[in-house]
């Protein structure tokens, strides 16, 4: 539902409300298939809005605060900055938002799943693109036409059930009922049609008017949500979910989807630490059973059995015998009657001395087969253990914590001095973003260590005021990517002794304006500090 025409229809709305009268700042793109649109809205304050283009799981979502861009970072369509952004608006019949410009120019989001795109039009033609330049530059910019709105032509449906039958004839009778739907329907995907049927109590023109009804009004003001259950992907909707499962109610639809974009990063970056670790148990069980399978085509017994016939045989042949070159043919005295054997010698050592050496080596051989059953013990422990931990990340089903854990217990052993590293940051962390992470205390002396040994002057120092709680340091941020630290807050808000408020005041500020307060250990002093009324978030 991430680029669903009616989520795309309020977020056009709720841009237009935060944006128009502003101005539009710059464009540029930092990470690949991500182009971040940066406003100063009309209070002004800083807003970013940052598109992602040929990927399942992110559409768009919004910053508060502003990231420059990087030195080595090129700009995108520069003649339009600093222009006054007149209104936000989406095409009557297509996934596309545009911003309308000052000097005729319009930025348009094109939202079109795996072509998602922005384009900078004028006068009816393509003067700029994110992707697609060679193919789609100096093209005409064309809108799907029609005589009524989406919206307006499900309005006018859901208020005359005789037209809605009517509709949903000439859709054709042999087709399947969902097809149907689908095409008398407009701007309705497969989604939205499933959740119709689910809804209505039949199949019948009546029934299924009643259950769309219900759902245009819902269309229309909806309840925008991130649906999150344990072990699986959030997924951001319009609706509270039919089953009843859990979900995180937000105010707009920009607020759920930031939330929705938040998760379901941090969730990928788990998934490919899930892949990471089970390539590396996968290798370490290949590992295992490749020595041991290799163990079992040598007998240790067997070998030294040989080798202490060889030194018996030898220790007949003295005097008897003459070697030929590096080896000798002697009767086999165990087995009379049967072939002689030719046995291998050490040009240097006389024969006694090679009967002696063929003694040793079965001596060690012997030696050998206790070493060895403890190894093989050893190596079994260790793959069951392995067996174990690759099966339980293969039916992980917990909360991102729960994985968290499993994650850390599964691991590879750390390389050399990692043990160290780990012992000098012993704090939780937790990603927010690309190259941005919030490091929580976990005690006492713990937020001590954090705040006055690992904390560098610039990094963000947060705290919940006026309330017991964990010390936090936000790095990879800075003061003006205000989005960040409202999410940090909301940990920090979390993890205090007021979490159960409903709102909490979380001071912030650059660590080098936290000092400690001699007359009250454990206390801190702050200068310069900001403050921001959040909602306790767990991350």
């Amino acid at each position: 539902m991430l680029r669903s025409y009616f989520t795309l229809y309020h977020i056009a709305d709720e841009l237009h409300e935060r944006l128009a009268g502003g101005y539009l700042f710059e464009i540029h793109s930092q990470q690949k298939n991500e182009v971040m649109l940066a406003f100063v809205t009309p209070d002004g304050q800083h807003e970013q809005l940052v598109v992602t283009v040929r990927s399942p799981h992110f559409s768009l979502h919004t910053q508060e605060g502003l990231n420059r861009k990087r030195r080595n970072t090129a700009g995108l369509m520069k003649e339009v900055y600093e222009r006054q952004v007149t209104g936000v608006a989406i095409s009557p019949a297509d996934r596309q938002i545009s911003f309308q410009l000052d000097d005729g120019h319009a930025i348009v989001l094109r939202m079109f799943s795996a072509e998602t795109n922005v384009l900078l039009v004028r006068d009816g033609k393509i003067v700029e693109t994110f992707k697609e330049g060679r193919k789609l530059e100096n093209t005409p910019f064309e809108e799907t036409s029609t005589d009524v709105p989406y919206f307006r032509a499900l309005e006018t449906l859901a208020n005359d059930p005789e037209l809605f039958a009517q509709k949903l004839q000439e859709a054709g009778e042999d087709d399947p009922l969902d097809r149907r739907l689908l095409t008398a329907l407009p701007g309705f995907d497969r989604k939205l049609v499933r959740r119709l049927l689910n809804m209505a109590e039949g199949d019948a023109p009546e029934q299924l008017h009643q259950a769309f009804v219900a759902l245009f009004y819902d269309l229309a003001s909806p309840t925008p949500c991130v649906i999150e259950h344990p072990g699986e992907a959030p997924r951001f909707s319009l609706f509270e979910p039919l089953d009843g499962g859990p979900f995180s109610p937000f105010e707009s639809v920009l607020d759920a989807i930031n939330h929705y974009s938040r998760k379901m990063y941090r969730h990928l970056r788990q998934q490919e630490k899930v892949t990471s670790v089970k390539r590396e148990l996968s290798a370490k069980i290949g590992k295992i059973e490749k020595e041991l399978a290799s163990a079992d085509k040598h007998d240790p017994e067997e070998l030294a059995q040989q080798y202490e016939t060889y030194g018996h045989l030898l220790t007949g042949a003295i005097g008897t015998a003459e070697p030929s070159g590096d080896s000798i043919t002697v009767p086999n005295l165990f087995d009379p009657g049967s072939s002689d054997v030719t046995i291998p010698l050490k040009p240097r050592l006389n024969l006694q001395e090679n009967a002696a050496w063929y003694f040793t080596q079965a001596t060690k051989n012997r030696k050998r087969i206790e070493a060895n059953k403890l190894r093989h013990a050893k190596l079994n422990r260790e793959l069951d253990d392995l067996r174990q931990k690759l099966q339980a990340l293969d039916h992980a089903t917990g909360s991102p914590e729960s994985l968290r854990r499993l994650l850390e217990t599964s691991g590879s052993v750390p390389a050399k001095g990692a043990e160290k590293q780990k012992e000098k940051h012993p704090f939780r962390a937790i990603p927010l973003g690309p190259n941005i992470n919030l490091y929580i205390g976990k005690s006492a002396a713990n937020n001590e260590k954090l705040t006055f040994g690992f904390a560098k002057p610039n990094d963000i120092w947060l705290h919940a005021r006026g309330a017991s709680g964990s010390h936090c340091v936000l790095k990879g941020a800075e003061m003006h990517n205000i989005s960040e630290i409202r999410r940090a807050a909301e940990i920090a808000a979390w993890h205090s002794s007021a979490k159960h408020s409903e709102l909490i005041p979380v001071m912030y500020t650059e660590k080098k304006y936290v000092k400690k307060d001699r007359k009250s250990p454990g206390s801190v002093i702050l200068e310069r500090e900001k403050v921001v009324m959040v909602k306790p978030m767990k991350e």
